[in-house]
């Protein structure tokens, strides 16, 4: 294969940037464009050589990571960065705060006292980034896009917490279609013309550019949200938690790392904890709690979506709303069939607005789409459509 991605590395530590290189080598398709010991230096190369992606440490001198990435989206929009990130609490929550700003995802550091192993996992991590960095590079080409400078993105203001509210259930009431808001030119809508439920709960499965998407989407929400939200986000141990509290901070949702045995109440947010499977099943008293579990992870992911989506199918039945923002890959499509094939209705992120539109893609391409929508219109449009369960 031609070399068509050209990588850059960004890191202050010898051996890191060794074994990092070392791996990008041995990639097909991949151009090193060469490496980088701190983020004044980083940015220099990049005017110079254009990457097409960045491997970026968080903590260096001079200039550190998070600084660099905000030069880096600012200047060269579309020049993909992924972080390197290590596992504690202090880098879960600067990697999930520079996904907000813009990476396209994070890789964990080499581990130095498993050589072997660490480099099998690189190797797996960093040939999926290239393929995504590929998918969004010819995508870009395709659309005429360039690398034009954007205004800098500031941080999601925050709004203040507001209790959820406890709605007694209701009984069923018949479905009915509720039109979407008109449109502006260029915004797609699938109409399926099948009937929109009343909606009990909301399910979401996102992944790639899912901290992005989601803190855009979460805050615009009314904090008095008729129903339970529950989200699969594709993420490790940890990050998920911190996550977690980054939404619930800018919120008037309550947002929590889903546990145990928890009862899902209208107006929280419920997101899967990062390596376990998320379930919904029913107390001895009938109502729906939620499960963690530990089997095999589905479509090479562990919590996957599909997983979330086909339990909710059994005890929603097809009072669900089901939504597919951003991510690499299929999790969620079969899911989404599930939740269809009992009456339930499905909304997908549009390709524009998406960092990968994989997830969402697949399941338009399975026919199991609703409807699609651009992101900063789909906060209006699911409470449009949960809230009609009112009337």
């Amino acid at each position: 294969m031609e070399k068509d991605i050209k990588v850059l590395v960004v890191d202050d530590t010898v051996l890191d940037r060794l074994i990092l290189s070392k791996i990008l080598a041995g990639i097909s398709g991949v151009d090193l464009a060469g490496t980088a010991t701190n983020g004044k230096i980083a940015l220099s190369k990049i005017r110079m050589m254009e990457p097409d992606l960045v491997l970026l440490d968080l903590f260096m001198p001079e200039m550190d990571g998070m600084e660099t990435l905000r030069e880096i989206k600012k200047h060269h929009p579309n020049t993909d960065v992924v972080m390197i990130s290590g596992i504690d609490p202090e880098n879960a929550g600067e990697t999930v705060k520079a996904l907000e700003y813009g990476a396209l995802d994070f890789i964990s550091k080499p581990k130095t006292d498993s050589p072997e192993k660490s480099g099998a996992e690189l190797k797996n991590s960093l040939s999926r980034l290239v393929a995504m960095a590929r998918t969004r590079k010819y995508s870009r080409r395709a659309r005429g896009i360039g690398n034009e400078p954007v205004p800098a993105v500031p941080p999601p203001p925050k709004a203040p917490l507001k209790a959820p509210p406890k709605a007694p259930r209701e009984k069923a009431a018949p479905s009915l279609f509720i039109p979407p808001a008109p449109r502006k030119r260029g915004e797609r809508f699938i109409p399926t013309g099948r009937p929109i439920p009343r909606i009990e709960a909301v399910v979401i499965g996102v992944s790639t550019g899912g901290p992005n998407a989601l803190q855009e989407l979460i805050p615009a929400f009314p904090g008095n949200f008729p129903v339970p939200i529950i989200t699969v986000q594709h993420m490790p141990p940890m990050f998920t938690a911190t996550l977690a509290a980054r939404l619930n901070s800018t919120s008037a949702l309550q947002v929590v790392e889903a546990g145990d045995e928890e009862k899902v109440e209208p107006g929280v947010m419920y997101i899967a904890p990062g390596g376990r499977h998320l379930v919904l099943r029913k107390d001895r008293f009938g109502v729906p709690v939620t499960a963690l579990t530990d089997t095999l992870p589905v479509n090479s992911c562990r919590p996957s979506a599909d997983v979330l989506f086909r339990s909710a199918a059994m005890i929603f039945g097809g009072n669900l709303l089901v939504v597919v923002l951003t991510g690499m890959g299929n999790d969620g499509m079969s899911g989404v069939g599930a939740i269809r094939r009992k009456g339930g209705y499905s909304i997908v992120q549009d390709e524009k607005t998406s960092i990968i539109w994989g997830m969402p893609g697949a399941v338009v391409d399975a026919g199991q789409a609703d409807e699609m929508f651009p992101l900063p219109k789909m906060a209006e449009r699911i409470t449009e459509i949960v809230s009609a369960r009112k009337r």
